[in-house]
């Protein structure tokens, strides 16, 4: 068989692994994000100024934190945290558990964007999640060779995403639905190859161009390393680590390459992991993690395999005095 029939029985491989199923967002409220609870450390909510109308004072200019997204790793195509887990997919080769290894790590991943109602836990009027917001501009090309970008958008939205529900959890991205990609990082790799793009996720080896007080290009994930190729095969970091940094590269997949993530993906934003519990926040790229005894609640390994963390973004809003004031008293 030559190289071309090879390639082609490969590709036809992922084109069929696209149609598995993956788990309905429509279920997410009565999943793992039914007992996440919004804590001050995660909110962090600080009074920057006075808003006026006209000339007249009538509130406080506040910035906080709001959670804008959940994303789990998981170890098989179909298998979710927070909607129905299909027992009659059978494995596929390199996708394991991301717990079972420290060397060689793969897993699947699923995106949620997370509704307003996500903050009502913290009995304190939130800045609304819109805030944040910044629109996203896809610079991937088609990429055939690597499943169209377009088609896999197509294939996105047309699962059980419902139209006008503010207040449930919309899908923007499922790796099963873009397997070929995700197994390899192809886009990423295409767009290397080309002498436009050069290299784009190299790492200077100075971390202060993406570090945490610096600025957020995206290229490089802080003391996490690269960002690119976008994929799910990492090797060498420590479960927890591997998980929130894949956790990344997928919402950065469904914002770069696909426009469904309407929030930017970089080191100005903190995680918080949900799932096997709940941890403090922490930003991303930050080394070391907030494991015991260094954060409290800390973060710890999952015994499953399995990982979900809540992404949050920095917004600014107004507020009435009052209701700044109740912000900060809890």
């Amino acid at each position: 068989m030559g190289i071309a029939s090879r390639l082609a029985c490969i590709y036809a491989l992922f084109a069929a692994l696209a149609h598995w199923p993956v788990p309905a967002p429509a279920q997410v409220a009565s999943g793992v994000l039914q007992r996440f609870v919004p804590t001050p450390q995660c909110i962090n909510e600080a009074i920057v100024g006075t808003c006026m109308c006209g000339y007249i004072p009538c509130g406080v200019r506040v910035t906080e934190f709001v959670p804008v997204a959940f994303v789990e790793t998981t170890r098989e195509p179909g298998e979710s945290l927070v909607g129905p887990v299909s027992s009659s997919l059978p494995p596929v080769v390199g996708t394991t558990s991301s717990s079972l290894s420290t060397t060689d790590n793969t897993s699947e991943a699923h995106v949620w964007t997370m509704p307003q109602t996500a903050l009502s836990g913290a009995n304190c009027q939130a800045c609304p999640t819109v805030y944040a917001m910044v629109p996203a501009v896809p610079s991937d090309p088609s990429a055939l060779a690597c499943g169209s970008a377009a088609s896999v958008t197509q294939a996105i939205l047309g699962m059980f995403n419902p139209t006008g529900a503010s207040g449930a959890a919309r899908l923007v991205y499922a790796s099963e639905r873009d397997s070929f990609n995700w197994r390899t990082g192809c886009r990423d790799l295409n767009a290397a190859s080309s002498p436009l793009v050069g290299q784009p996720w190299n790492c200077t080896g100075s971390v202060n161009a993406n570090s945490i007080n610096g600025v957020a290009d995206g290229t490089c994930l802080g003391a996490w390393g690269a960002l690119r190729p976008r994929q799910m095969r990492d090797i060498g970091p420590p479960p927890i680590l591997y998980s929130a940094k894949t956790s990344v590269r997928a919402m950065s997949i469904a914002r770069d390459q696909l426009g469904l993530f309407p929030y930017p993906v970089d080191v100005l934003g903190k995680l918080e992991q949900l799932y096997p519990s709940q941890s403090m926040c922490f930003q991303v790229g930050q080394l070391p993690l907030p494991e015991f005894p260094l954060g409290v609640p800390p973060v710890v390994t999952s015994p499953d395999g399995r990982y979900g963390w809540v992404y949050w973004r920095l917004t600014t809003c107004c507020k009435s005095y009052a209701a700044a004031m109740q912000c900060m008293a809890r």
